[in-house]
């Protein structure tokens, strides 16, 4: 299965069950944007997911959902 051609948001995506869900949209080929609260550690995952994948259609936003 893939899912290219296809716009995914992944939360809490610096670790835990959000990052293996964007580590594995990436493998199957989605853009992924990762959101996450800490930039460094969303930077340093996100450098992770693309090392690990080769894509170079993953991205990252910076995001608080607990503040509203």
């Amino acid at each position: 299965m893939t899912v290219i051609d296809r716009l995914c948001t992944a939360s809490g995506s610096n670790s835990g069950i959000g990052k293996a869900t964007a580590l594995g949209l990436a493998r199957l080929g989605a853009t992924v944007v990762m959101v996450c609260r800490d930039l460094e550690r969303g930077r340093s995952t996100l450098a992770e997911i693309i090392g690990e994948t080769g894509s170079r259609s993953v991205d990252l936003m910076v995001c608080d959902l607990s503040s509203q």
